[in-house]
């Protein structure tokens, strides 16, 4: 409300209190006077007074909602706690200004504190939860986090370097066979040769400000909690599906590629698990883990024979799938149609060169005068896979379509 409306409801208010005074003046008083002085009161006398008082009632009724609005004015939001209205007003006084701009600020300033409920009388305002009762917090609340970790399912080692180095055994030549009395012994040999695992970094941050992170109690622990998560989940699928161009090299990429043996069309995804599974151990591993997808799962628990009925005994579904010694593992990182059989415990290593952290800083850009706080979250790690035929990658889709050809 601009300052000439101001004027103008003052103005108003004051033609009506002269108004009022005049008619108590001129006609009410002297009813009243008679009456003091016992004089008769007469039925004429009594509606008279009816009539003025009428009149008085109204012109009150002027007058109060005059005054609303000019606490309205001062106070808009008369339902706020008492201290947002009384900051209302400061800030709106023309000498705070004054005040704050000049270390040399002499005089004295006053504030009107008119329409502001200092006694909380008002009942909307005696019943808020905010300005009576503490109110009371549930957890924070978000998306909870995965059961388990592709890095649970393999082991760890500690990376001191930024670059794994693999030796290993390129090309062999085995000629070991009997050797008769007298006999020379044949040459075997091998060509050695190296492969370099870098160490790649996975990160992100986010900003807020100083005020959240001070004054929500639960904010740490979000922050901790959360987001370390989800930086877990990132990390899930780089070590399914990492490119290994600059970047983690997956499992699902340095696998070797599922060859179909089972070629018939009765195939199903149990067929072709029990193939995959084979297929490593034919390269002389015992894979111990199959991944796949959740709806992937729900379809291999759902295989049926011939007459109809379950492959897979209901009890079994609360129980880990086992095929031919490996266990199904279901995990969302995992993409649907997709399945990888492998030999966790031989046929890779995961190295940590940094643990998942986070660190705060306060003093990034122009982070301090703005009372913003920095939020970073990393972690430095490196995937090395020994050998790639110790793990199968297929998909359903492909494997069921040459099964069937």
């Amino acid at each position: 409300m601009t300052q000439e409306e101001l004027d103008l409801i003052a103005k108003e208010a004051e033609k009506v209190e002269k108004k009022m005074m005049k008619l108590a003046d001129d006609k009410i008083d002297p009813l009243l006077a008679k009456l003091a002085a016992m004089e008769e009161f007469t039925p004429e006398m009594a509606a008279e007074l009816k009539k003025y008082g009428a009149k008085f009632e109204a012109l009150q009724k002027q007058c109060d909602e005059l005054d609303i609005k000019l606490q309205k004015a001062n106070v808009p939001n008369q339902d706020a706690p008492v201290y947002d209205q009384i900051m209302h007003i400061i800030k709106g006084a023309k000498w705070v200004e004054g005040f704050n701009k000049s270390n040399g600020f002499k005089g004295a300033g006053v504030f009107d504190l008119k329409g502001v409920d200092l006694m909380n009388t008002k009942a909307s305002t005696v019943t808020r939860v905010t300005d009576t009762i503490p109110p009371q917090f549930t957890p924070f609340q978000y998306v909870p986090g995965r059961r388990f970790h592709i890095r649970d399912t393999m082991p760890v080692g500690q990376a001191t370097s930024n670059t794994i180095w693999m030796p290993y055994e390129s090309a062999v030549t085995n000629a070991i066979a009997r050797v008769a009395e007298g006999a020379a012994k044949p040459q075997s040999d091998f060509t050695p040769a190296v492969t370099k695992w870098p160490v790649e970094k996975i990160a992100t941050w986010i900003k807020f400000t100083e005020e959240i992170f001070e004054d929500m109690p639960q904010f740490i622990s979000y922050l901790t909690t959360r987001w370390i998560e989800l930086l877990k989940q990132a990390e899930d699928t780089k070590l399914l599906y990492g490119t290994g161009s600059s970047d983690i090299k997956g499992l699902t990429v340095a696998a070797a590629t599922y060859v179909d043996v089972v070629a018939d069309s009765k195939v199903d995804r149990y067929m072709i698990l029990d193939a995959a599974v084979t297929q490593c151990q034919t390269a002389g591993f015992f894979p111990d883990t199959i991944f796949l997808h959740p709806v992937d799962a729900m379809k291999l628990r759902q295989t049926r024979d011939t007459t109809g009925n379950l492959i897979f005994p209901i009890w079994m579904g609360a129980n880990p799938l086992n095929i031919a010694g490996a266990t199904v593992m279901v995990h969302p990182a995992v993409a649907q149609g997709d399945f990888l059989v492998g030999d966790m415990a031989m046929g890779c290593q995961l190295w940590d060169r940094k643990a998942a952290n986070v660190k705060f800083y306060d003093q990034n850009e122009d982070d301090a005068k703005n009372n913003v706080i920095l939020a970073v979250f990393e972690e430095r790690l490196a995937l090395v896979t020994y050998q790639s035929t110790a793990f199968v990658f297929g998909d359903f889709a492909s494997a069921l379509a040459k099964g069937s050809a």
